[in-house]
């Protein structure tokens, strides 16, 4: 619990075990907010109107703000137990922000904010631009009350109860317990280096504001490359059982989320373990494995060898399938070595036994003498985890407090990491073989809407397509407003986070006299248009399960989940297209059959030419069904394929067809000469080349070189100003194709008539 405290001191705490935090100075940002309206340097959205008399009040402040991946953050200003919470953030690993609202009481005046509800939104930018921003996860806000009524080992609740009278008097005192305001920021925008994160909160009533404000830097962690290996185990009477390459990727997720890793680059090999062990039995010794473990454990340490010295890893994890395990009293769980073997069903050990292949010891553990004699003791328990914990695995996030959670390192209950565990794993990240952490493998499921706004305040779903995708859609917000936003709800109408839907009005450019009157190029004035579209990319989490569009008060418009389309894809077919006059490029063409029964679905092609790595946009809702696309442009390399997407009801369906034999693509050149079929004059003249990349990326300057049948060598570049000679020039480019091979173009240039 948090106990009252000034401005800038740690709170205090009367009880040993009770969780110390800074507390940030109200109103004084620690970090220039971007530019904006003047107030908060963010732009104005559904609900609040800083401008009105009386927005302003010193009585509402935020004690602070939390930064947490799985273990809280710790600014230069200190915070928790000092230096041994001191964690870094990781690059590409999910955040969640925890903001304090609180009331500072008034001397003289009544107290008219205790029991109210705060909103707010959350704003990360780099380099002064917005790349991200968010409201809180619950649309109805958090109660706002005294400092000492929160509890930060809750999410999303709030409680009030009875204390009970004393001898001297029989009046009851109520008490309330209120949970911080919660945002969440994926993976994908939490990139290494610096960035601002800015929140911002005011009352529901729009009487009280405040904000907060720090820089933070995102450390660049490159991702474990890990193997595994599956473990098939044959019982007495001979059944064999084995788990699959799913359950054994969902076994890492707890440590995905848990470690101070952005994710694995993991591996899931074909060698295989046969086994009839007995895995369940008890340890030899306090901290030891028994036979079974030690023979498997050994086993993937000699296939570690081999996995790093071919560069996929020097982690190798055996999962063994959950009917191995004993059916009552206590077993080994797993077993690291060298390699690690695990039940597929206790993710907790393969964290833990990761926890030790990067030099971290047992905590507390008896009768064993490695335990780590360093471990802090956190306000008395030598296992507890000392700041509150969070997986954001579960929906809501689990969290864990501190006062009965105990270190993932322990044999203790309801394990977690500390910040201590965390920061050294983080520290000792060097010790095994990694891949740089990309941003394409935090690719994360989009709901990508067209919405139109009426001025009747209702609203129409014009289009919604469901596609997972690695990339980041820019968003304008120099004069921009939010007049509708959405709230992304889970099958409970608990509300994941807000997306604020941002309105650009378009500028028209016309030419021609008096084509467009004396208004040509303004802005439509604001509340003259008969509707406002939105076209944005919404982030669709786990659990995602409804939308509802508002504009700061009751649903305008509520969609909900419902069935998934069906859709059938023809083979593909590779071939020419004949005209009359010649035959056309080869043509890949096939036939997509979405249904549903109340809605027609949205659908979207996409291609891939490298096995899945990336994705191309082919065609969006094909006419008809038919999806007719040029070869040459595709960015085959070998590997292709293309994915049906159909959407329906917040629902879709993903259908992939069988590989297609495309030629590699190349790069297209396109020249560009000057005109004039009488010639040019003599002097400089501009010679230009367009290239069509075709996913290859561009070439160097110097590949691209220019030749004349006259002047000979020209130079290089994609720009080129050459001063060729009086005559008839048959000037030609050529280029690397990307796929080994040289692409030429070639036109005729008359200089001096």
């Amino acid at each position: 619990m948090l106990e009252p405290s000034t401005a800038a001191e740690p709170v205090a705490s009367n009880e040993a075990g009770d969780i110390q935090m800074t507390i940030e100075p109200q109103g004084v940002p620690q970090s220039p907010l971007p530019a904006g309206d003047g107030i908060s340097g963010l732009p104005d959205f559904p609900g609040l109107d800083p401008t009105r008399p009386g927005a302003l009040t010193a009585r509402l402040r935020l004690a602070g703000v939390e930064l947490t991946q799985s273990t809280q953050y710790a600014s230069a200003a200190g915070g928790g137990y000092g230096q041994d919470n001191g964690v870094a953030l990781v690059a590409l690993k999910l955040l969640v922000a925890r903001a304090y609202p609180v009331v500072t009481p008034p001397l003289l005046q009544p107290d008219l904010l205790t029991g109210q509800r705060v909103t707010g939104e959350l704003v990360v930018s780099v380099a002064g631009r917005v790349v991200y921003r968010t409201g809180p996860t619950r649309s109805d806000g958090a109660r706002v009350g005294r400092q000492q009524w929160l509890d930060r080992t809750l999410w999303d609740q709030e409680y009030t109860f009875s204390a009970g009278g004393d001898r001297f008097t029989a009046v009851n005192r109520l008490i309330s317990v209120n949970s911080p305001l919660n945002f969440v920021v994926p993976a994908y925008y939490c990139r290494a280096g610096r960035a601002d994160i800015a929140v911002r909160v005011w009352t529901l009533s729009e009487t009280a504001f405040a904000t907060w404000s720090d820089v933070v830097s995102f450390t660049d962690v490159s991702a474990p490359k890990v193997c595994l290996v599956r473990v098939n185990w044959t019982d007495g009477s001979g059944n064999r059982t084995s788990a699959s390459d799913a359950v054994m990727l969902s076994s890492l997720s707890t440590a995905q989320r848990m470690l101070p890793f952005p994710y694995f680059e993991t591996t899931v090999l074909s060698a295989e373990v046969e086994s009839r062990d007995t895995f369940g039995a008890g340890p030899t010794s306090p901290g030891a494995c028994n036979t079974a473990w030690d023979k498997l454990a050994a086993d993937l340490a000699v296939t570690a060898i081999f996995t790093s010295l071919f560069g996929l890893g020097d982690i190798v994890i055996g999962f063994v399938p959950t009917a191995a395990l004993p059916a009552s009293g206590p077993y080994v769980s797993g077993c690291g070595r060298g390699g690690i073997g695990s039940f597929v069903a206790d993710p907790i050990t393969v964290t833990h036994e990761i926890g030790h292949l990067y030099d971290r010891h047992h905590v507390a553990v008896p009768g064993d003498p490695s335990s780590d004699t360093a471990y802090p003791n956190y306000g008395g328990d030598v296992r507890s985890i000392g700041e509150v914990g969070i997986d954001t695995g579960t929906v809501p996030p689990t969290l864990y407090d501190p006062a009965s959670s105990d270190d993932l390192m322990s044999y203790g209950a309801n394990q977690w990491i500390s910040p201590y565990t965390y920061q050294a794993i983080l520290s000792a990240r060097s010790m095994h073989a990694a891949a740089t952490a990309r941003p394409s493998k935090v690719g994360r499921p989009f709901l990508v809407t067209a919405v139109r706004l009426y001025r009747d305040r209702s609203v129409e779903i014009r289009r919604m397509l469901q596609v997972d995708a690695p990339g980041q859609v820019s968003r304008s917000w120099e004069g921009a407003g939010s007049p509708l936003s959405v709230d992304i709800l889970d099958a409970n109408a608990r509300v994941l986070f807000t997306h604020h839907l941002v309105a650009v009005r378009a500028q028209a450019c016309c030419r021609g006299a008096g084509g467009c009157g004396s208004g040509c190029g303004g802005a439509v004035p604001a509340g003259r248009e008969p509707w406002q579209d939105f076209d944005e990319a919404i982030e669709w989490p786990e659990g995602a399960h409804s939308l509802a569009f508002h504009d700061g008060g009751e649903p305008l418009l509520v969609v909900a989940a419902g069935v998934a389309p069906t859709v059938e894809v023809s083979p593909v077919v590779v071939g020419e297209v004949t005209s009359e006059a010649e035959h056309g490029p080869a043509q890949v063409s096939f036939r997509v059959t979405a249904q549903h029964q109340r809605e027609a679905p949205s659908v979207v092609v996409l291609f891939t030419g490298d096995d899945g790595r990336t994705w191309w946009p082919v065609v969006f809702d094909p006419p008809e069904g038919n999806v007719s696309v040029v070869a040459s442009s595709l960015p085959s390399r070998g590997s292709c394929r293309f994915r049906v997407v159909a959407t329906a009801e917040l629902m879709s369906t993903v259908v992939d067809t069988e590989p297609v034999d495309l030629l590699p693509a190349p790069r297209g050149l396109h020249l560009d000469l000057p005109d004039g079929d009488c010639g040019v004059a003599a002097g400089p003249v501009m010679l230009r080349v367009h290239i069509d990349l075709r996913g290859h990326g561009a070439p160097s300057a110097r590949e691209v070189r220019w030749w004349s049948s006259i002047d000979g060598d020209l130079g290089v570049g994609t720009d080129l100003v050459a001063e060729l000679s009086a005559g008839r020039h048959e000037v030609s480019v050529t280029a690397p194709d990307g796929v080994g091979g040289s692409l030429g173009e070639r036109g005729i240039i008359i200089v001096g008539g």
